[in-house]
């Protein structure tokens, strides 16, 4: 007698062999594509990996070259300019460096000698150490240069309005130099919007100050080192007096000394003496 198999379907088995065909021809098209894709996936995740580390390498070199060219409160112009032009994509070390170039012209300017130079009093400065007119308005020109290319560069740039308000107190400082007060006014307007925008309270009061004083300043003016007045000789201060020596005073005298009595007689003879009176007595 025939018996009905339960849960078999007729024509399940070519049905079944089908899928799997189908499937064996997915993976036969697709499998290819899908793993150079993989491959591209791996390749890029090791490639943005490697461009951070390098990054990371870009920043510390130019960290580690900025803090050099800044140490010793002494820093060498042609070294800040290198690091100003080296590094000046990374992010904000060409700026900082420009700003400390500009500000060692500016300073030169004001001292009235070349950058590095160092004036020791009493002594002659060495040949080429003071400015000429020609030279300051050359150092002026430079720091002017590289204070407004700081500016333009860092100007409504999100995390650097901290440069844009430096580079305008030294354009305006620039401008003071020359005479130029008009100029030097705009510019501390600029670091004053600046600041009142960024939230830098101390910046702003800053730039109230030295736009309320700029009236009383003038324009610097080189003098000739034959047309100063004479150094004052200074005369070092006199010998300290050696203080007269006294006897020591003994508190405790030597055994063998007497002190003497006011009348001159010693103890040991008056005692002596009463003793004989008695005798005789």
């Amino acid at each position: 007698m025939d018996k009905k198999i339960e849960g078999l379907t007729e024509g399940a088995g070519r049905e079944e062999s089908r899928i799997n065909q189908d499937f064996i021809d997915f993976l036969s098209k697709w499998s290819t594509p899908v793993l150079l894709v993989m491959a591209a996936l791996a390749v890029a995740y090791w490639g943005w990996n490697q461009y951070k580390a390098m990054q990371v390498a870009k920043v510390n070199k130019a960290s580690t070259a900025y803090d050099a060219a800044v140490a010793g409160g002494n820093p060498n112009p042609d070294t800040l300019a290198m690091v100003a032009r080296e590094y000046d994509s990374v992010r904000s070390f060409g700026e900082l460096a420009s700003l400390d170039l500009a500000d060692v012209y500016l300073l030169a300017v004001q001292r009235g000698l070349e950058p590095g130079a160092e004036y020791q009093p009493g002594q002659p400065l060495p040949e080429g150490d003071m400015l000429t007119e020609q030279r300051r308005a050359s150092h002026l020109d430079k720091a002017n240069t590289l204070y407004g290319s700081v500016a333009e560069k860092t100007k409504g740039v999100e995390g650097k309005e901290e440069l844009t308000i430096e580079a305008a107190f030294g354009l305006a400082a620039v401008a003071e130099s020359n005479g130029d007060n008009d100029t030097a006014r705009t510019q501390l307007n600029l670091a004053k919007e600046a600041a009142d925008k960024g939230g830098f309270t101390v910046l702003a009061l800053a730039a109230e100050k030295r736009i309320a004083n700029l009236d009383s300043v003038t324009a610097l003016v080189l003098y000739d080192q034959d047309a100063l007045p004479p150094l004052p000789e200074i005369t070092p201060p006199p010998a300290p007096q050696t203080p007269a020596t006294e006897a020591p005073v003994l508190d405790n005298p030597p055994l063998g000394l007497v002190p003497t009595l006011d009348d001159g007689a010693d103890a040991a003879g008056e005692d002596n003496g009463d003793a004989g009176t008695d005798g005789g007595g």
